[in-house]
């Protein structure tokens, strides 16, 4: 199969980008057959991230345990820790704990990509079935997603001793990690219509680079909607349809 990203890139803006997010999201709640394929992506995001509010509620009625409230400023230490450690479970939730999500929601975020492509071109499924063939590229797509999340994890996990730094270390471990997080976020989630014509890891890779504005627009705002409590438990079907739109208009041939 010709690679179709070897073809002239159409020019797809960082701001532009940004609100792929939320034509994912309208192309979600307009295309209802589309429910039923989110359903267990948003099953595991409630357990994973759901669960750790449910431990963040638990952990911050414990903190009144050890801080004086009675007083003006025991309150303040009260909300001043509480809103420290919201923070930390956020940055862990939108870190690791929607990586791991996605992962394991993989094989239905396929499905949901395949049936978004369907729907948006109005072109089917041509290729033959064949359960070797399913089998293989279900593998290499687990493959690819499983190596980006350990290459998420021992950027993140290394760059852990930058928190040492007073002030400016946690500022640059923040910013990177959301970079990061940015960039990652769309190499999963443009990497579901890549695996479908069989890119390899490095022609993903040569994907990317060529396009940086768009798929760090993309990841950026797949950030910010990851970062919403409550709304995040919804991120990951929203994310996978809005990269398949965005991969369309990065390869309009694909299309025809």
């Amino acid at each position: 199969m010709e690679l179709q990203h070897r073809t002239v890139v159409p020019a797809i803006s960082l701001l532009s980008s940004l609100l792929y997010v939320v034509r994912g999201a309208r192309f979600l709640w307009t295309h209802r057959s589309l429910w039923k394929y989110a359903a267990a992506p948003t099953a595991i995001s409630t357990v994973l991230v759901g669960g750790t509010y449910v431990l963040l509620y638990k952990l911050s009625g414990n903190i009144s345990r050890f801080v004086d409230t009675s007083a003006w400023y025991g309150q303040v230490v009260y909300y001043a820790v509480v809103v420290l450690v919201a923070v930390v479970v956020t940055l862990v939730v939108v870190f690791l704990f929607t990586r791991i999500a996605s992962a394991l929601a993989a094989p239905f975020n396929d499905l949901i990509s395949q049936r978004t492509e369907q729907l948006a071109t109005g072109i089917g499924d041509e290729e033959p079935f064949s359960v070797i063939l399913l089998l293989k590229d279900s593998l290499r797509s687990l493959h690819h997603s499983l190596k980006i999340l350990g290459i998420y994890l021992a950027l993140m996990v290394g760059g852990l001793p930058l928190l040492l730094i007073p002030g400016l270390g946690h500022l640059i471990y923040t910013v990177g990690g959301a970079l990061l997080s940015a960039y990652m976020f769309s190499y999963e989630y443009l990497g579901y219509p890549m695996d479908r014509r069989r890119f390899s890891w490095e022609e993903k890779k040569g994907f990317l680079r060529s396009r940086l504005r768009a798929v760090f627009g993309f990841g950026l705002g797949s950030v910010v909607m990851a970062s919403i409590p409550v709304v995040n438990l919804l991120f990951i079907p929203v994310a996978v349809v809005g990269a398949t739109l965005l991969f369309l208009d990065l390869c309009p041939r694909d299309r025809s």
